[in-house]
């Protein structure tokens, strides 16, 4: 048996970024963009920012024999992801997403065939993980794979995500209460609750789950525990990209839950690790563990903020 932090659950995307169009495409026109990105996307950032931090980090996820998936798990081996639960399939596995930039605001296009199904057994046997960190599903096979993952002994930090659906829609409730940790973002928090504060979202979310980290963005995070509410402000940053910020947050809370550290500091480290990654572009700007604990020092120093290396 393999024991490890974390096991990250859920798809690759290949994000294909196209930046500084002069308007949104239409059809029939031709637009030329100033920058593309390639990257990688989906769970990857997860996995990424886990990994980066010193976490023992499996990564759950299915290849395929097309390019996207090729560049994801080249791009992989070069950050140093574990690729012990990963599977492979003799068959094209795209999951694709197109993001454009135009006067200030972004659009996407996205394909993601075949359908998202939870890891394989045989790719996850053998890991024994101390938490899961587990993406926003709530069909029927992907309860049951929450449901057993807790069941070998993983605490589960869920993660939340953007959809049509709220706490009556089936499914979304039962994932909640399976998490030892819910952290969606203010957003999220509120599209599922229907409440008309975030604090108010909180406490009908701690209903289900034992503890909810809400990240706030520029305000930091505040968190339910069933005893109160309570906040951490988020340092003032030079914000170049918020993309992957939530995922670098996630790390970090983790990051302290799995060194022994208290809930409120680890969501102080959460929103550390997040704010840090703002200063830089991209999903892949989640921070080391030597970056953090420098960034860490500087605040505790009450030093002006300073470039860091990422």
């Amino acid at each position: 048996m393999s024991r490890c932090d974390v096991l990250v659950a859920g798809e690759y995307f290949c994000d294909l970024v196209f930046a500084g169009l002069d308007g949104a495409p239409r059809l029939g026109t031709e637009h030329m963009a100033d920058d593309l990105v390639i990257m990688p996307g989906g769970t990857y950032t997860m996995a990424l920012a886990l990994t980066r931090l010193g976490l023992d980090t499996r990564w759950a996820n299915t290849f395929g024999n097309d390019l996207f998936s090729r560049f994801v798990r080249d791009t992989a081996a070069a950050d140093g992801i574990d690729a012990s639960a990963f599977t492979h399939l003799d068959q094209p596995v795209q999951r694709v997403s197109v993001a454009y930039s135009a006067l200030g605001e972004r659009g996407f296009i996205s394909f993601s065939q075949p359908e998202v199904e939870p890891p394989p057994q045989p790719s996850i046997a053998a890991i024994n993980a101390q938490w899961l960190l587990q993406t926003f599903r709530f069909e029927p096979d992907w309860l049951r794979f929450v449901a057993t993952q807790k069941q070998r002994g993983a605490k589960v930090l869920l993660d939340c995500r953007g959809g049509d659906f709220d706490l009556t829609t089936r499914g979304v409730s039962e994932l909640i209460a399976l998490a030892d940790i819910f952290s969606p973002n203010a957003e999220e928090a509120l599209r599922l609750t229907g409440a008309s504060t975030v604090e108010a979202a909180g406490r009908r979310l701690s209903e289900l789950a034992p503890v909810v980290v809400v990240k706030c963005g520029a305000d930091g995070a505040q968190w339910h525990d069933g005893t109160g509410m309570y906040q951490v402000p988020s340092p003032c940053v030079q914000v170049v990209d918020t993309v992957g910020a939530g995922d670098s947050f996630n790390a970090g809370l983790l990051a302290g839950l799995v060194r022994g550290t208290d809930l409120e500091r680890a969501v102080t480290l959460g929103v550390l690790c997040g704010s840090l990654s703002t200063t830089a572009t991209g999903g892949r700007a989640c921070p080391t563990a030597e970056a953090l604990e420098a960034f860490t020092q500087t605040l505790a120093a009450g030093q002006p903020d300073q470039n860091v290396n990422h």
